[in-house]
């Protein structure tokens, strides 16, 4: 499988746009020498004219011109896991387009994100997705910098990657050159990779590494800017060694600057000319990542037992005492590697990591000072059991759901944070890893109950289960900073699979065929930043972790939105990611918040802008929406909310919500989400229409399209612009004399075209992956084309030609296509659903997700399908709550519960369905509705709309064979009773 990447999603081009306009009309001069980048004319004003205009859209807090010095300093805020590494690789193919920009230095803070970042990089599938799908037609070639295997006597030989980045010419507009480094090599040591100059032989005559650097004039790309603070050597090496001519950060999380002393000590964001935010609320509010469920158990033996710390001596020894209600106290020495479980068998597998001055750190990363208690009841190996147990109860409750209910299966993994590793690894002295004895047991039992479970339609997922059954041990794998110097080739091959085969593990096959059942990840705290995988929904810390960084940071891993079985992003839905922690992390959930919260400017307040915004929307003055807000006390004359009544004033006008949409970040220790109940008497009568829709039809495409295919192939490749020359101009300048001053004077300059062709069977081939359309017929069309215009340059035979044909026969899809298909009943019976079960028999509850991501108080009429207000926009919790006098029943349909194939190529699957008296009384009229949050149908963009008109087709063939259903959609304009209405009056 390939992860299939999406285009131009709208949060990650806003910061590619953002960051390419500061260039625009911006002087830049040609390279000098063909190894460097085009030169940026810092000191031009209209650099602070462009950024100030991009920060228009930025809170004033954030906005501000901070001037270039040796190099200008751009900021992109951008959340985990909405896409930095894609976006800043895509600025850099916008950069080279616009502004012919081609050398970058990547600079990462450590190895993992290193080795993520390569792999990005460097595979197969994003280059072309860049080169063709994105239409640049350039490639990039990366050149990765390590650390030297050894140093041996005799020659030293200069980097070759250097070298390779430093001598890639300019004036190739078909490379991008980019160096990856990680921040420990930017240090400058004596004999440093970087910083020594005794190379046997240099590059361009520089034979100091960081001199041949500097001489390329490049742009620095710094990922997560907090592990790079300006104070520390790797950035500072950065500016004075490198002296890059922009310096671009891209991170989640920036690091502090304080300023002032005492009382007048202040503490800010160390943004430097940032451009874009898209911080966590946004994120999480957007649904642009998963949401968060944390939770924990209480202690299980709640008994009185503590460790204290009492004396340290530095690298020498540690004193503790251990305390026990009723009994004397106990006095343990402790020294490096020592184990705990010495003072208490709870503490087995944490050993003394190191011994400071007046603090000790541990194996498992907690650091404690002289006088701190150590509680016996969290390192409990039965507390471990019990949330393990835990996990994987979410895990098969998410596994289930993701295998069973959806269009398409998604692999769902879990990641296990531990502490000790010889809990989990097999050792040569015959200790009992007994931590992963336990968790197979757990998983044997769990499986084998999750067997017993499953109904006779669900076959697939059974026989995933019996082949996870039949080799607990394949189930799981792991990952520790020590594996990358075992060699175990059993570990060698877990440790690649992790880190490298993100597809493998999304996999539900292995490359024979058999099952793929790797999906339980064991590691200890390896997998952090530069580490992730899309569909882990499950994060279990079995011990307490001593680190104090962002909550975001934690939980990071699992927050990226999850890929099918065939790599499609699924972003239509919304995930949990389920975050068990024990509970000394009671509070994580409320933590969580209050960063996210934290981070949003003006969240005590709200602005003139906003003001004028909702107001508007309302249909009314600026100063009238004020009066209502001052009568009702959300706000005081300054505009502050007032805080008691916050949550009541975002209720009523939620167009002002600045924080955390309910439910995105979920404690199920607190007011767990319950389950929304199906109502039986209402499904019996909406029974009949459910099952109706939800019998499967197949699209089929009129006969007469295949042979007019090759004519629409012909006038696609008939269209201007199809075939392009890439065209190259020379910007020249001559240094003349006016008699008194030197001047410089524009002068005509020279064009060429180059052109990278590819050979003529890739060249069918790409189309035909991305359209369908058979080689034979593009081949024909190619032929009659060629005839047709007499000549054709075999140079026209590239990438951009590639990508412009897939383009424009999408277009043509969106368009043409409506009228040109119909829809056929499929023999396939339908079994269960979202709904009801096999036998037809309607489910007790759905969960809410499905139906709706808020809830609203108060209980809906006895005509709706569910007990509960779940809804997703306004105009659905306007439908829901408006009780219509000739409806019998109506209800929400579930998320992609219907499943109609449409010329998009994807599903569509309505809002609503309702069943209406007729006027005479007598029931009844079958209604299904599509809820569109626009005010009117231009509003709907082409997809969309091809998707609705699909719609209207498939519900025209279920009325042909029987069944009546009328569909419409429903606009912001437009209420529900006027529909029916129509609907009655025009039947």
């Amino acid at each position: 499988m390939e992860l299939i990447l999406q285009r131009s999603l709208p949060h990650q081009q806003k910061a590619v746009d953002a960051v390419s306009a500061v260039f625009n009309g911006v002087q830049i001069e040609p390279p000098k020498q063909y190894f460097e980048n085009p030169s940026i004319d810092l000191t031009d004003e209209i650099i602070k004219h462009n950024i100030t205009n991009i920060q228009s859209d930025l809170p004033a807090e954030y906005r501000g011109f901070t001037p270039p010095t040796n190099h200008l300093s751009l900021d992109i805020k951008m959340e985990t896991g909405t896409g930095k590494t894609y976006v800043h690789t895509q600025m850099m193919y916008e950069l080279h387009k616009r502004y012919g920009i081609n050398k970058f230095i990547i600079a990462v803070p450590s190895l993992a994100i290193k080795a993520g970042t390569a792999h990005f990089l460097q595979d197969e599938y994003v280059k072309r997705h860049f080169s063709d799908v994105c239409g640049y037609g350039t490639e990039i070639e990366v050149g990765v910098l390590e650390s030297p295997k050894s140093c041996k006597k005799g020659r030293t030989y200069f980097p070759s990657v250097v070298s390779d980045f430093v001598r890639g010419s300019s004036q190739n507009t078909k490379k991008i050159h980019v160096l990856l480094v990680n921040m420990q090599l930017l240090t400058v040591r004596k004999n440093g990779l970087l910083s020594r100059d005794d190379y046997d032989y240099g590059a361009e005559g520089f034979y100091r590494p960081f001199d041949a650097l500097k001489a390329t004039k490049p742009f620095v790309i710094i990922d997560e800017p907090h592990r790079f603070s300006r104070d520390q050597k790797a950035y500072q090496v950065i500016e004075e060694e490198i002296q890059p001519q922009s310096i671009i950060r891209f991170g989640a999380t920036y690091p502090d600057m304080t300023s002032g002393r005492g009382k007048n000590r202040t503490t800010r964001k160390d943004y430097q000319n940032l451009l874009y935010d898209l911080n966590a609320c946004q994120a999480f509010n957007l649904d642009l990542i998963k949401g968060v469920a944390k939770e924990h158990f209480e202690p299980i033996s709640k008994q009185v037992e503590k460790v204290k710390i009492t004396t340290i001596k530095r690298n020498d020894y540690v004193n503790f005492q251990y305390k026990k209600k009723d009994e004397a106290n106990k006095t343990f020495t402790l020294k490096k590697g020592d184990s705990l479980s010495v003072i208490h068998q709870a503490f087995e597998g944490i050993t003394i990591e190191a011994i400071g001055g007046s603090f000790v750190v541990f194996s498992n990363g907690i650091e404690k000072q002289t006088g701190e208690e150590l509680d016996v009841d969290i390192y409990m190996t039965s507390y471990q059991e019990q949330m393990m147990r835990l996990a994987l109860e979410r895990h098969f409750e998410t596994e289930r759901t993701n295998f069973t209910e959806r269009n398409f299966k998604i692999k769902t993994l879990a990641l296990f944070f531990i502490d000790d590793i010889a809990s989990y690894r097999d050792s040569e002295d015959g200790k009992v890893p007994y931590l992963k004895n336990t968790f197979e047991q757990l998983l044997k039992e769990r499986i084998e109950k999750e067997l017993s479970t499953l109904t006779e339609y669900e076959a697939e997922y059974k026989a995933y289960l019996e082949a996870s059954l039949a080799d607990i041990s394949a189930c799981h794998a792991g990952y520790f900073s020590q594996d990358n110097s075992d060699s175990d080739e059993d570990i060698a091959n877990e440790v690649e699979t992790i880190l490298h085969g993100k597809k493998q593990l999304l996999s539900f096959k292995k490359k024979d065929g058999t099952p793929n059942t790797l999906r339980f990840l064991f590691s200890k705290w390896t997998l952090k930043e530069g580490w992730d995988n899309p569909n882990v929904f499950t994060i279990a810390k079995l011990r307490s972790s001593g680190s104090e960084n962002s909550k975001l940071q934690e939980v990071g891993r699992g927050l990226r939105l999850p890929v099918d079985e065939h790599g499609n992003r699924i972003s239509n839905e919304e995930f949990q990611l389920n975050y068990i922690v024990d509970f000394t992390e009671a509070d994580f959930a409320e933590r969580l918040v209050e960063q996210i919260n934290g981070e949003i400017p003006q969240a005590a307040m709200i602005t003139e802008e906003q003001l004028a915004k909702v107001a508007s929307k309302l249909a009314i003055t600026s100063d009238d929406l004020f009066d209502i807000l001052y009568d009702k006390q959300y706000i005081d004359r300054k505009m502050n909310i007032n805080v008691e009544k916050r949550d009541e004033f975002f209720a009523e006008f939620p167009d002002f919500e600045m924080g955390l949409s309910s439910g995105k970040v979920k404690d199920r220790n607190k007011n767990k989400p319950k389950p929304v109940k199906i109502r039986k008497g209402a499904y019996n009568e909406i029974r009949e229409l459910w099952e109706k829709i939800n019998q499967r039809y197949l699209l089929f495409y009129d006969r007469d399209l295949d042979k007019d295919m090759k004519d629409v192939v012909l006038s696609i490749l008939e269209e201007q612009g199809v075939f392009t020359d890439v065209v190259m101009t020379s910007q020249r300048e001559v240094i003349q004399s006016d008699g008194t001053t030197m001047t410089i004077a524009d002068k005509t300059g020279l064009q060429y075209v180059v052109s990278r062709t590819i050979p003529y069977n890739e060249f069918l081939l790409r189309i035909m992956r991305s359209t369908n359309i058979p080689i034979e017929t593009i081949h024909q069309a190619l032929c009659e084309y060629v005839e047709k215009i007499g000549e054709f340059d075999s140079k026209y035979i590239n990438e951009s030609s590639v990508s412009v044909i897939i383009q424009k026969f999408n277009e043509w899809k969106n368009t043409n296509l409506q009228g040109r298909f119909h829809y056929a009943k499929s023999e396939t019976p339908v079994t269960s659903t979202a709904l009801s079960h096999a036998d037809g028999t309607p489910r007790e509850t759905i969960s809410q997700g499905r139906i709706g991501t808020k809830i609203a108080p108060g209980t809906p009429s006895d005509k709706y399908l569910y007990d509960a207000f779940a809804y997703d926009s306004p105009m659905e919790q306007k439908n829901i709550s408006t009780d219509i006098e000739e409806v019998i029943v109506y209800g929400k349909i579930p998320r992609n519960s219907i499943a109609i194939p449409t010329i998009t190529g994807g599903m569509y699957s309505p809002d609503f369905m309702y069943v209406v008296r007729r006027a005479t009384g007598e029931k009844e009229l079958n209604i299904v509705v599509e809820t569109k949050d626009v005010e009117d149908k231009t509003n709907i963009r082409g997809t969309e709309n091809a998707k609705i008109q699909c719609a209207k087709v498939f519900f025209d063939a279920l009325s042909e064979d029987g069944y009546k259903v009328y569909f419409h959609d429903q606009l912001n304009n437009k209420q529900m009773a006027q529909i029916i209405k129509e609907v009655l009056r025009d039947k």
